[in-house]
């Protein structure tokens, strides 16, 4: 993308029709997240046709996964402010400078993660209650996993600082390369074809990791060339980035990681009621996921559009993009949650034929299901939240829901009532319900005007093109 290019795209995303902006920054994302849903349910297919030990492996290792990937999310959502409010305001500069730093913290993130991945699994899952086949799995799965862990937070990075130049088809096309490869490589790798051995979920976890190295490599030459508008090089990080990254990333990282602990518990929890239920679980996830995909979409085009427009001091434009995006992701995933509840007999029977494992994953969809569409209204508030910079209140929130409500719920339910399987269910659909209609009511404040950071430094100056040296 050259200079002109870009700055087209900043007068659309800050001038031209809202409803028609979201949705063409969304939907390459949505499509982007569909294969991967799409891969991700082919994973979740085969590994249950392996047992049900190699089923449940990779709903056990998520967690741990999630908690270190959140770190990058912080790093994301500071790359989402600096940037997108600096193009907006034509800083183009300062958004270089932001994003050739940020670049160079990302690798350091990435590396020190997988390291703690890998030498931390076992411990964890032991302190979680695996036992037998399933720890040893779970934890092969989950140290393959980590040494995909730096091209997972790089292809984030690459997802975040295209999206904030208002470019989301290419990431698209990386993500959907990668995901093409991940499925030719899922059966080769999981049943041990053409002459390999079958390594289960251990294949799986594999796959992922050498088609996200491929998808990487384009990615970053990319990167090198000015796909963004600018060109990138990895940069030391400057105490200044430093600071801005803790304001606006951090409270971003302290919620992914707190609610990743979260979820290590919540699967704690899970496991206590035996590898049905943990396989049923992985299911019942897997499906709800291909519904959830366009969250994540619209959660990045909001953020995209509330940044840009803030940066270019259209406040109303911003508002009304947070309120248009809330109101479109709702709708859909009420339609979505609706047809996941009335076809999950059939949805499920994909996935396993084992009847104790179909009889609690489709019970957890017929409950969960409820609190899709505010789930999204949650993820679309926080996409307001990464685009202002104001991260802090959206942060809170999102650890309240899951250690104040779902958590503390989903004990007292199953281990004090004995309900079982459905106290998970309950505790979690409640908890999704509170945090979307709270998140509303956050974004109705405009609270979040008033935060916005001061990113641009040199508005209009012309960007000189070596700044930031290889």
């Amino acid at each position: 993308m050259d200079r002109e290019e870009l700055e087209r795209k900043r007068r659309w995303v800050t001038e031209g029709p809202i409803t028609r902006v979201i949705l063409a920054l969304a939907t390459p994302i949505i499509a982007a997240r569909l294969l991967a849903s799409t891969q991700e349910s082919i994973d979740t297919i085969f590994l249950g046709r392996v047992s049900t030990e190699d089923l449940a492996a990779p709903a056990a290792a998520a967690p741990l996964i999630w908690l270190f990937a959140g770190i990058g999310m912080g790093v994301n959502s500071t790359l989402s402010a600096l940037v997108s409010q600096a193009i907006g305001a034509r800083d183009y500069r300062a958004a270089q400078k932001w994003a050739s730093q940020l670049l160079g913290l990302t690798l350091i993130l990435a590396i020190i993660s997988a390291l703690t991945i890998a030498g931390s699994a076992k411990t964890i899952f032991t302190l979680q209650g695996f036992q037998g086949e399933t720890l040893r799995i779970a934890t092969l799965y989950a140290v393959i996993a980590s040494l995909g862990m730096p091209f997972l937070l790089l292809l984030f990075y690459f997802n975040s600082v295209m999206a904030s130049s208002g470019d989301t088809k290419t990431p698209f096309k990386i993500s959907a390369l990668s995901t093409i490869l991940n499925i030719i490589l899922d059966p080769i790798l999981i049943f041990g074809l053409l002459g390999l051995p079958a390594l289960g979920a251990a294949g799986a976890a594999l796959a992922t990791a050498i088609s996200r190295g491929i998808a990487v490599a384009i990615a970053l030459a990319l990167l090198f060339r000015g796909a963004p508008g600018f060109r990138l090089y990895p940069a030391i990080p400057r105490p200044e980035l430093i600071i801005k990254t803790v304001r606006i990333g951090g409270p971003v990282s302290v919620q992914r990681v707190v609610v990743s602990l979260g979820f290590l518990t919540m699967m704690g929890i899970v496991a206590g009621l035996g590898p049905a239920v943990v396989a049923a679980y992985n299911v019942a996830l897997t499906i709800i996921h291909v519904i959830q995909s366009g969250t994540f979409g619209f959660n990045i085009a909001i953020a995209t559009i509330v940044g840009q427009n803030l940066g270019a001091r259209l406040a109303a434009r911003a508002v009304k993009a947070a309120y248009s995006g809330i109101m479109i992701v709702f709708s859909i995933l009420t339609a979505g949650a609706l047809l996941i509840v009335l076809a999950r007999e059939h949805l499920v029977a994909l996935f396993t034929s084992i009847d104790e494992v179909a009889f609690y994953a489709e019970r957890m969809i017929l409950i969960v299901a409820a609190g899709i569409p505010f789930l999204g209204a949650f993820f679309t508030s926080l996409g307001v939240a990464r685009g202002s910079g104001y991260t802090l209140f959206m942060s809170i929130l999102g650890i309240s829901r899951l250690w104040l409500v779902r958590i503390p719920l989903a004990y007292t339910l199953v281990y004090h009532y004995g309900m079982g399987d459905m106290g998970v269910w309950i505790s979690m659909t409640l908890s999704n319900i509170i945090a979307g209609v709270v998140g509303v009511m956050w974004v109705a404040s405009k609270t979040w005007l008033s935060a916005v950071p001061r990113v641009s430094e040199s508005r209009d100056k012309p960007l000189d093109r070596v700044e930031v040296p290889p």
